[in-house]
């Protein structure tokens, strides 16, 4: 985790140019009838009841991460959060479409070298996703998240998965195939940036992920009078 947090800082003095965007951004996302879902501008109250959140705090949270929607599970066993940002990277490359299989298993490689951390690159509704899982242990148990990134119009999309277990779920599977984002394809694009932007960008936003999730996560247990 301290490679993790060294890797966070010299990401946000590579990625210079950096904004949350994309609130208004069309997108589709299912998920089952237990869950208590948002989006951003909705009213956040009873979600936030269910977080053992403010609405304030949540709003806010909402404001300066890029959210653009959020799911738990009744039995806030599972969670999932939708987030777009603009940065150095999505500008330059446009669309994942952009990067060929030669970068696209430079990044693989550079993500993956952590024995607990897999990598994969998937094609969902027509578009490539870079998939990123973390299984982790705490004295609450096991739990898996997974991160599935994409680059759409500029903006990356971050869309992560919580749920318990050794493996991602298949109810976040299930919603991941659900997830279309409406955007266009660019005429055309000059991709010429170093790898490193990559690297550290994604590893950035799993990190925070990470943080996020597990903090609710944390939350809802504390609320619950569960140990932690």
């Amino acid at each position: 985790m301290k490679i993790r947090i060294i890797t966070v800082v010299a990401a946000l003095l590579l990625l210079l140019t950096f904004s949350v965007s994309a609130a208004g951004y069309e997108y589709a996302i299912d998920t089952d009838a237990d869950f208590t879902s948002a989006k951003y501008g909705d009213d956040l109250t009873e979600i936030s009841e269910k977080l053992n959140m403010t609405t304030d705090d949540l709003n806010t949270y909402f404001s300066k991460n890029g959210l653009l929607y959020l799911a738990v599970s009744d039995d806030a066993k599972t969670q999932v959060r939708l987030s777009a940002f603009t940065d150095n990277f999505s500008s330059a490359v446009s669309d994942i479409s952009y990067l060929d299989d030669k970068a696209l298993g430079e990044f693989m490689s550079a993500v993956s070298e952590e024995d607990e951390n897999s990598c994969e690159v998937i094609l969902n509704n027509g578009k490539k996703f870079i998939v990123v899982k973390d299984t982790l242990k705490d004295s609450g148990g096991t739990y898996t998240v997974t991160q599935y990134i994409t680059i759409c119009d500029n903006k990356t999309f971050y869309l992560a998965g919580y749920n318990e277990g050794d493996q991602t779920s298949q109810e976040i599977e299930k919603i991941f195939k659900s997830f279309e984002i409406n955007g266009t394809l660019p005429q055309s694009n000059d991709y010429n940036l170093p790898l490193i932007y990559v690297i550290a960008g994604i590893i950035l936003f799993t990190v925070l992920a990470l943080f996020m999730i597990v903090g609710i996560v944390n939350n809802v247990r504390k609320s619950k009078g569960e140990n932690i």
